[in-house]
């Protein structure tokens, strides 16, 4: 069990370290990326020793990050020591992949905004109120007046956007907005941002016309899902935006996209307007947020449906 610790307490913590270990979860998205990389930044300034491991392939569309070239894989059966492992955006520490076996620290930090963390770390600063960990990191800086540069700006401005849905989603409150104005102020530009998380690969674009003819509804319409089979799988192919298409459709609660990665492990992500899809994905081992989570159900694709619908369909 974490002990939570407050922002000036985590702050302290990073500048008491000389060897710091900053970790993405898999699946990397803007937050976790962004927030992360945004902080290795002001830490190397700093003149920390620091390292960035993502355990996982990250989008093309998100190459556009300061600093992104800092981020390397582990590697296994290597060790790599450090004073403090900070695990950025991440809710269990199964979603750090290899960075688990290969990071041996002194202290192991959690700085995280989801509301189904599991506490896993020595230490934990966790706001589940933050739409993305990018405002938590603003609220650091701010707390212990750190200076701020465009670079940062940019990372920590994709990081909240991209979790925020572009300011379209539920998590979106007044404060997210006054963050992002701030960091406007460094001289993000939001439409440079949004051209760049909009793009989409020739491939990501053919394979969604191939996943959308599997749309099927449960539950009188409330349920809408979509498959991308084994053997449509492509891992070059960004389908984390996929699941919005069932997501808008008219008199839709809940949407879901299953995904197999392999021909029983399906990776499952679920967006909604009301049900709280964040205790579903606890249930399977997974967690997220009350609106948007996800999980991964070790089974072939039509038996992790039938699991997930039988859960849902009881919550509708």
């Amino acid at each position: 069990m974490s002990k939570e610790i407050s922002l000036l307490e985590t702050g302290r913590m990073l500048q008491a370290a000389e060897s710091i270990v900053l970790c993405t979860h898999v699946s990397p998205d803007g937050d976790t990326l962004g927030s992360a990389l945004g902080l290795a930044r002001f830490l190397r300034q700093q003149g920390k020793q620091i390292t960035v491991f993502c355990d996982d392939d990250i989008n093309k569309s998100l190459s556009f990050i300061p600093g992104i070239e800092m981020c390397q894989r582990p590697v296994e059966g290597s060790t790599v020591t450090a004073d403090l492992l900070v695990v950025v955006d991440a809710s269990s520490f199964d979603r750090v992949g290899l960075v688990a076996d290969v990071v041996k620290p002194k202290v192991l930090l959690n700085i995280d905004h989801h509301i189904s963390n599991t506490r896993f770390a020595d230490y934990l600063y966790l706001d589940d109120k933050a739409a993305a960990v990018g405002e938590v990191m603003c609220d650091l800086f701010e707390a212990m007046h750190w200076p701020m540069d465009d670079e940062m700006a940019v990372c920590f401005y994709t990081a909240i956007s991209t979790d925020c849905g572009s300011f379209r989603y539920a998590n979106t409150t007044p404060k997210t907005m006054r963050d992002a104005a701030k960091l406007l102020e460094y001289g993000v530009q939001p439409n440079e941002i949004s051209d760049c998380l909009d793009i989409r690969s020739r491939a990501t674009v053919e394979l969604l016309g191939k996943v959308l003819p599997s749309l099927s509804f449960a539950c009188e319409g409330k349920i809408a899902y979509i498959t991308i089979t084994n053997d449509l799988y492509d891992k070059n192919a960004q389908t984390d935006s996929f699941v919005s298409y069932p997501r808008y459709i008219d008199g839709v609660d809940v949407a879901v996209m299953f995904k197999a990665v392999e021909p029983e492990v399906i990776r499952v992500s679920m967006r909604s307007k009301s049900v709280d899809v964040a205790q579903v994905a606890l249930s399977f081992g997974g967690g997220g947020h009350l609106r948007a989570a996800g999980c991964t159900i070790y089974a072939p694709v039509e038996a992790a449906r039938e699991q997930l619908l039988a859960v849902l369909s009881k919550l509708v």
